[in-house]
């Protein structure tokens, strides 16, 4: 940003005191015009002015053993410096439908994908379907996926990626294919055209807020708009479920859009 307008950085660290009304001028100005430009720094001053009545709800809302269980093994590991392990990121509900007879067979894919990596999953889901992922994940997958001889890889201008289309579903029109990305490169920033799931298979990801670890899922609804970048030590691979392909941003918009 500029010296009147504050970066984004900034602007998350001044927010309490925007609320309470003790800024200067200057930076109440600065404020007010970084968020005339700038939509996720707005979805996040949403996001803070909703917090104190949502905590309110919870805390006049009476406690469930399980939930206090909870809590306090949370706050348990976050004084002992643990980290959780497994997947964070997790399917939605409805998706699990795909696993059913005549379900969409390439979103089972990733759910078989994600349950070989997530244990809670597997406990609620079970582990009849799991596919579990070894120190190579193209090893894994290569019974379920076509001959390597016939995967499709083409870059698109994807700023250091490519991309192999794998298989699609003549019903639906949805497309299964196999993203691969360098080490500190980024996606260039795009939106979808129909809904988008990518399951991460190995390396970092980070996607908007979220960072994604192997397992990890990540769904998108269409119109979404997001640059993803790979962690900077090491290749980053994906399975990504696409349905009505993407468009870029600013010149590489030219060549529509993409799938």
């Amino acid at each position: 940003m500029t010296f009147l307008i504050p970066s984004c950085e900034r602007v998350t660290g001044l927010l309490t005191d925007y609320e309470e009304g003790a800024l200067g001028p200057l930076d109440w100005l600065g404020i007010k015009l970084h968020l005339a430009l700038c939509s996720p720094c707005q979805i996040f001053l949403d996001a803070f002015e909703r917090t104190p009545a949502l905590l309110r709800q919870a805390w006049d809302e009476e406690s469930t053993p399980i939930a206090e269980l909870a809590l306090s093994g949370a706050l348990a590991a976050l004084r002992e410096g643990r980290l959780p392990r497994g997947p964070q990121h997790h399917p939605e509900p409805e998706a699990w439908g795909a696993l059913a007879p005549g379900g969409d067979h390439l979103l089972a894919l990733l759910l078989r994908v994600h349950l070989g990596q997530c244990g809670p999953c597997r406990e609620t889901r079970g582990s009849g379907q799991a596919i579990s992922l070894s120190r190579d994940p193209l090893e894994a997958l290569r019974p379920h996926l076509p001959p390597e001889t016939q995967w499709r890889w083409t870059r698109h201008g994807l700023g250091g990626g490519q991309v192999a289309r794998l298989l699609e579903d003549p019903r639906s029109g949805a497309v299964l294919s196999l993203a691969k990305l360098e080490g500190g490169c980024a996606v260039p920033r795009h939106d979808h055209l129909g809904p988008e799931v990518s399951l991460l298979l190995c390396g970092g990801l980070q996607d908007g807020p979220a960072h994604l670890s192997p397992g990890d899922w990540m769904a998108h609804v269409p119109g979404h708009l997001h640059a993803p970048e790979a962690d900077p030590r090491g290749e980053c691979w994906a399975l990504v479920h696409l349905e009505g392909g993407i468009r870029f941003e600013g010149w590489r918009g030219v060549f529509g859009a993409v799938r």
